[in-house]
């Protein structure tokens, strides 16, 4: 795989005002030898100012990864304490009290340490069941409500709930709204593709299909966000921007035999007073093994990486541009019905690289042993 190349050279002599990372870590890296330092190693490397982590398998992951980083570096996981799975990593200050969750994603605001700008940063995993390319490649498959069902199911939650209830969660709405003064980024694996990417021109590539993916249109419609990536590069025939997958090539229900569909399925939106100087994948410079053979990657998951790096704009006192309603074809009767279930309500810890004793002195964190969740796909 090659197609990341390109972007990558865009890592050497750069800066910007603001470098954002979303990195799907493999069930916390355990897929790899020494996954866990395999990643704090990656995140070094890049060197962002913020990271979305996806696939944090306990809480103890996002402790070990700071105490590998060392001073200088906060996190916060989801507070599921049973099976966390979102998390986000900053070199800034994390600000106490702007913890906020949703079933698939988080939030917390970040103070800008050099700028004394603050962002509002979202981490997002939404559902990884009845992945739609999986649906789109079966020729049994003939319409476009049978892919629909699997994102917005009426038996259980999909992307399309996943992605309804952050945008009219009030928390998120309230961002908006001031997004012009603070921005706010929305970042993560998504699980399904843009409504952007699968047109007729490359629908040869798509088993066929030229589709509108609902979930990152309800995100562009309904919250007016853009995707940093199609905002450099609008031609997804030039520019697939494949973030899915690195080393999951062919299926092994069918012995390897059958090629995995690739996609871009990890994004980095944003709205507000910032703009995408640089957007690419990226998966570190070592060649890749496929599985079953990837134990001695030096890559620790199965996606690539998806790195923006932004520049400051003003920021403005004009009222935040209005959005569109949430299109109700999108909202099946279970959609709302999950609307209605109350989050439980629970703060989550930030966690220091170090922990700061008294007299100025730091020391490490004792390292913790990560307690392993086994999933069916990511």
């Amino acid at each position: 795989m090659i197609r990341w190349i390109p972007y990558f050279l865009v890592l050497i002599n750069m800066s910007s005002a603001l470098k954002v990372m979303t990195f799907n870590i493999w069930l916390s890296g355990a897929e790899v030898k020494d996954g866990i330092e395999k990643i704090a190693k990656q995140i070094r490397e890049v060197n962002p100012d913020i990271v979305a982590l996806q696939e944090v398998e306990a809480p103890d992951v996002i402790t070990n990864i700071t105490e590998i980083l060392g001073a200088g570096w906060y996190g916060v996981h989801h507070c599921n304490s049973t099976y966390p799975d979102t998390g986000i990593i900053t070199r800034h200050k994390i600000i106490p009290g702007t913890y906020v969750h949703v079933d698939y994603g988080m939030h917390v605001k970040i103070q800008l340490e050099d700028t004394k700008r603050q962002v509002s940063f979202w981490s997002m995993h939404l559902d990884y069941r009845s992945y739609g390319p999986y649906a789109c490649y079966n020729k049994l498959v003939n319409s476009e409500k049978q892919i629909l069902a699997g994102e917005m199911p009426t038996t259980c939650t999909g992307r399309v709930q996943n992605m309804v209830q952050l945008v009219t969660n009030e928390n998120f709405t309230n961002q908006i709204r001031k997004s012009n003064i603070v921005p706010i980024i929305v970042a993560g694996d998504f699980n399904v593709p843009s409504d952007e990417d699968w047109t007729e021109e490359n629908k040869a590539q798509h088993g066929g299909w030229a589709f509108e993916w609902p979930a990152t249109k309800i995100l562009r419609d309904a919250a007016g966000m853009k995707d940093s990536f199609r905002e450099l590069y609008p031609d997804p025939v030039a520019n697939p921007g494949i973030t899915w997958s690195t080393v999951n090539k062919f299926q092994k229900e069918w012995d390897y035999t059958i090629p995995e569909p690739e996609d871009r399925i990890d994004f980095i939106f944003y709205r507000g007073p910032l703009r995408p100087s640089s957007s690419f994948p990226y998966a570190g410079t070592s060649p890749l093994t496929p599985i079953p053979h990837q134990w001695d990657n030096e890559w620790p998951s199965d996606h690539y990486a998806f790195i923006t790096e932004f520049e400051d704009l003003p920021t403005s006192t004009e009222g935040a541009v209005r959005t569109k309603p949430v299109d109700p074809v999108y909202i099946n009767r279970h959609g709302r019905d999950i609307l209605r279930i109350p989050y439980p309500h629970c703060e989550a810890e930030i966690i220091h690289g170090f922990e700061e004793e008294r007299g100025g002195e730091t020391t490490p964190r004792p390292r913790r042993r990560n307690r392993v969740h086994v999933r069916a796909r990511n």
